[in-house]
Formats: structure tokens, sequence, C-alpha cells
């Protein structure tokens, strides 16, 4: 017998009319309540509610950001503990869900598993407090992400991104910081773009951290190599002229706690969160949530 569960769609994924087909058939077969979260404090308003009436999984089915939401919602009410925790990708990129092989092309395969499959614990990253489930990158790309008008961002959609980092490319340069790994030496790194990754994937399907697992306990950390780092020297435009990006210009390191300062405020993005300080205390919380592994079938 199956879990109850509780469906949380993202907006996005509400209006779409295969999505409302897939979710009135399963609930014919299944005990699985719907709702259409507006907030963070509705979203633990919801799985609050759910759990007195003996739900003990919660499944987002969205993006990367819906993954985020429903998973630091269910660490902040101190539940992790009784509630399993399901995936449905329907965003745009699905990094997190790639890494397990569901790309969200069968959502209806997706979500039968994320009711009836099991779960096993996975890992949580922290960056001031802060929990991320997938990648938390730094950099020019997170502070475009941030700084893109919101209202550009209605009117244009993605394209306000492009259009917003080519107008600040004089902007692109390095960031002097103190980084220190494990409680070891401290290292002075250029920062240009970098990684902290749970799992692999970030920016629609690059593999950034190819060495990080969510059942490890590390962290993987990698950043874009400062000049002379690496053989050859190579700059942003060689990166994408290569057959293997992300092995060729990276400095990697696995870490289970790391403290980053900069001497400028640096701009991070967990899992589509915004950050922004010259301070970051980074660690991982081994086996803080209990994930059904996204799937078909």
């Amino acid at each position: 017998m199956c879990a109850k569960s509780l469906l949380l769609l993202n907006r996005k994924s509400a209006v779409r009319s295969d999505v409302r087909s897939i979710v009135k058939s399963l609930q014919k077969e299944f005990e699985l309540d719907v709702w259409v979260p507006w907030s963070g404090k509705q979203t633990r308003k919801l799985i609050k509610q759910a759990i007195k009436g003996g739900t003990t999984r919660v499944i987002g089915a969205g993006g990367d950001g819906t993954v985020n939401a429903v998973a630091n919602a269910i660490l902040r009410m101190g539940v992790a503990d009784s509630v399993d925790m399901g995936l449905v990708p329907l965003g745009t990129a699905n990094d997190f869900a790639r890494a397990f092989g569901d790309d969200g092309s069968d959502p209806e395969s997706s979500l039968r598993r994320a009711i009836t499959g099991e779960s096993k614990a996975i890992d949580l990253g922290r960056i001031n407090g802060e929990v991320f489930v997938n990648v938390a990158s730094g950099g020019y790309g997170a502070m475009i992400t941030a700084t893109t008008d919101v209202e550009i961002k209605r009117r244009l959609g993605g394209i306000a991104y492009t259009l917003t980092g080519i107008s600040r490319l004089s902007e692109l340069a390095p960031t002097k910081a103190k980084v220190t790994l494990d409680d070891g030496e401290v290292r002075d790194l250029d920062l240009t773009i970098m990684a902290i990754g749970n799992s692999r994937f970030a920016g629609g399907g690059f593999d950034v951290t190819p060495l990080a697992d969510v059942s490890d306990g590390k962290l993987d950390f990698a950043m874009l190599a400062p000049p002379g780092l690496v053989e050859g020297q190579p700059d942003l435009i060689s990166i994408f002229e290569r057959d293997d990006p992300t092995e060729a210009f990276m400095f990697r390191a696995q870490f289970e706690k790391a403290l980053i300062e900069t001497n400028t405020p640096y701009h991070i993005n967990l899992d589509g969160e915004p950050m922004v300080d010259t301070r970051f205390e980074v660690d991982i919380l081994p086996g803080a949530l209990r994930l059904v592994p996204p799937g078909k079938g």
C-alpha cells in the first residue's frame, strides 16, 4: 500500500493541460492531495496540514527552484525524519533530476515513481544557513540572475538574462577571495565562475561538478581556473570551443566544510535563490533528507 502523498505543483506547471490530466488520472489510483502554493509560508502550512492528516510523502512538481522550496520547508519544519520527498521534473532545466536519468520528458512515469518509489537518505548543502539540494553557482551568471529587472523578465522571458548579460560584460572580472577547505590551508584565489555541487548538473545540463554524489557526505567545489593554473591559460571563449569544457579549465576539490571570503560582494545562486555577501560559510548536511530518487516508471 502506497503512502498518502501531497503533491505541490508550481504555478507554471499547474496550468499545463497534460499535467492536469496526468494528476487526475493518478488520483484515481492513489491517495494524492494536490495544491499550488503561492509562497514558502503557504508551502509549510500545507505540509503541516497534510502531516496532521496522515501524509508521509511530499512531492514537488516543477523546476529546481521547486525542489529547493519543498526541501527547505521539510527541513525547517523538522519533519525530515518522518516525511519522504518525491520529485516530478517539470521545469526548463531539471538539472537535479537529470543526474538520476530523468529529463522530465515523461511526467506520468515520474509522478508514478514519486508516489510509489522507495526513498533513500541524501545529503544537502548549506551556505550561511540556507540549504541547497543541487548546485550553488557563483560569479557573473549568478549576478546576472539576481540583478535582471523583474519587469523585463516578465515581458521577455529567458532572453532577458541574455540581454542583461551582454549589457554588463564589462563587469566580468575575477573577485579576490580567500578559500579555506576543511579547516586546512588558506588559498588565495581569483574567483570568476564557481560551483559548489551536492549533485552534478547546472545551467541546463552542464556537468559542472561531475564528482558530486548526493550520498557521499561531501560537496564538490569547482571554479574556472585563473590564468596560469592550467596549461594554455584559456579564456572564456576557448571554454565553449572545447569538446569537454568541464574538465580542462577547472580547479576542483571535495570538502565537508569551507569558508569563502571575498574582497567585494559576491553573488551566489542556490538552486535559483540569490545570495550576495562577502563571507560564505559552507557545509554539508549528511543524510538530511529522505528522497525518492527521480526516474521513469
